[in-house]
């Protein structure tokens, strides 16, 4: 049996001290806005007393992308922060990412078979107009994936509107201290409850009291096309060089004439 000393509380045995979340923290930015909105977060959270979580790691979706085989196993939660471009698109840097998320759905037909983030939570801000009939578009779909690859979603999605009257800051900040605090207080082993809503709820909900999406999965094709011929392209241009190198040097040693 364990002793202690008298007026002092034994310490808990390790099995009951709780485990600090790792966080990444990912962006996909047009603009910039959102890249230094998500920064500020991360400084906050880092001058911040009271914090007990462990570390905060940025990455840009497509950096993030490049680590996603790993990113289970590095951390425990996962932030992301983005806007949608054009016609409802991922923003420049975020493609690969959205990819990664959409390709275990894409292995066996509209069923997702494999559950890479399983045992990971998640918290989505959004950023987007809504001038655009695609408001939102890419932090839902974002959302939703993340959910569909394993993991719960610990804070409902806040979505920032870029045309309102102002106070935008203001939901940023209260959102934020909320995630704080539940990092603070959470523990790895929470990804085993239910989700804090479903992914359709929120602020901006259609009139049946659901959020839109438009589905972006043709972007993993096209990703996966344009990669394919990256890798093919440059083969074919070394291949011309050799034998261009080759025929010179035969016509030099007369074997050409």
């Amino acid at each position: 049996s364990s002793t202690s000393s008298p007026g002092r509380l034994p310490r808990p045995p390790p099995s009951r001290l709780q485990p600090n979340m790792n966080v990444l923290v990912v962006y996909g930015s047009e603009t910039g806005t959102t890249k230094r909105k998500v920064k500020a977060i991360e400084k906050a959270w880092g001058s911040r007393a009271g914090k007990k979580f462990g570390s905060v790691t940025v990455k840009s979706g497509d950096e993030a992308a490049a680590d996603f085989a790993s990113i289970k196993d590095t951390y425990d939660a996962i932030v992301i922060g983005v806007s949608s471009f054009g016609d409802g698109d991922p923003p420049e840097g975020y493609q690969l990412f959205l990819a990664e998320l959409y390709k275990p759905s894409k292995t066996e037909g509209e069923e997702v078979v494999r559950k890479p983030l399983e045992g990971m939570q998640h918290a989505v801000l959004g950023f987007g107009s809504t001038v655009y009939e695609t408001y939102q578009n890419c932090p839902r779909l974002t959302d939703k994936l993340l959910e569909d690859v394993g993991s719960r979603r610990m804070l409902q999605r806040l979505e920032i509107d870029e045309m309102a009257a102002g106070g935008e800051q203001k939901e940023i900040d209260a959102w934020e201290g909320k995630l704080f605090d539940l990092l603070n207080k959470g523990s790895p082993a929470d990804a085993k409850k239910a989700p804090s809503n479903k992914w359709d709820e929120g602020e901006f909900a259609n009139d049946s009291g659901k959020c839109d999406v438009d589905d972006r999965d043709e972007l993993v094709l096209q990703l996966q096309g344009s990669s394919g011929g990256g890798s093919t392209m440059p083969l074919i241009a070394v291949l011309v060089v050799v034998v261009a190198v080759a025929v010179g040097y035969l016509y030099q040693t007369g074997a050409l004439t």
